[in-house]
């Protein structure tokens, strides 16, 4: 998930601002009573504050739909390898589009060192406020990183990351704000990071019509892959950055609402595994 530097008005004429939450989902619940000790009577009334103060920051889809309470990490189907992996002492996780850092603090709260985890969005803003999100600021050691990824190895804190390369790399709600030339772009820089046998994983809106639909900023465009699309884009990074990659994934209707204003009936939720083979 992704930040915008888009702070005019809050779009909530457009849909992207829904009525305040009366429940949560369990696993996001479970986090929050379990990792950062906050009372179960307290915690709908937390979610909500939390999310009228970031989307007050940052005036987004994913944070007016509360999809940040959706713990995406979680929901991959190489999770319980990807938290075995993490435990080892030398691993490195980087959680691309970060937001408020809610799935690196499951990745803690599932018994992985705080200290192996990075976040970096584009914005500060959220970053900082998950702190007051998970109560933590005292005790996480990750580290959270303002870069753009389209900029790459120009900023020092890009050039660390490539230098000691990365072993897991999230990447959800990021690629497809983009337009096709744009996601290459990305996904050139990203490549640079990953450790050979090391992954990109996520999930992103995909569609069963892949091609370019209306993005969140009028007159602006973005582009939706299905599987095969997808791969055909991580062809044309591995021939540009001189690597191989495997591409999987899958398309499914979890947590799709045709009629949310960024969705419609050919979306899907695209779920990926990206590996370095080479």
């Amino acid at each position: 998930m992704a930040a915008t530097n888009e702070t005019s008005n809050p779009e909530r004429n457009r849909g992207w601002f829904q009525d305040q939450l009366s429940e949560v989902n369990e696993p996001i619940r479970k986090l929050l009573e379990g990792y950062s000790r906050i009372p179960s009577s307290e915690i709908v009334e937390h979610v909500n504050r939390i999310r009228e103060r970031g989307f007050a920051a940052n005036p987004y889809p994913c944070i007016g739909l509360y999809r940040f309470t959706i713990l995406t990490l979680l929901t991959h189907p190489l999770y319980p390898d990807l938290v075995e992996r993490l435990k080892r002492p030398d691993a490195t996780y980087l959680d691309i589009g970060c937001c408020f850092g809610q799935d690196l603090r499951q990745l803690v709260f599932d018994g992985v060192s705080s200290e192996n985890l990075v976040g970096l969005d584009i914005e500060k803003p959220l970053m900082d406020l998950g702190y007051e999100f998970f109560l933590d600021r005292d005790t996480l050691k990750s580290r959270f990183l303002v870069a753009d990824v389209f900029q790459g190895p120009v900023q020092k804190e890009w050039v660390e990351l490539q230098e000691r390369g990365v072993d897991v790399v999230h990447c959800s709600a990021f690629f497809h704000l983009f337009t096709l030339d744009q996601q290459i772009v990305a996904a050139e820089q990203i490549a640079g990071l990953v450790k050979v046998g090391g992954v990109l994983v996520g999930r992103q809106i995909g569609s069963v019509r892949p091609g370019d639909v209306p993005a969140i900023k009028d007159g602006s465009f973005s582009y939706r892959h299905d599987v095969s699309t997808l791969d055909g884009m991580w062809g044309k990074v591995g021939e540009a950055t001189q690597t191989r990659w495997k591409v999987e994934g899958t398309l499914d209707m979890v947590g799709i609402n045709v009629n949310s204003p960024v969705e419609n009936e050919f979306s899907r939720r695209l779920l990926f595994t990206v590996t370095r083979v080479a």
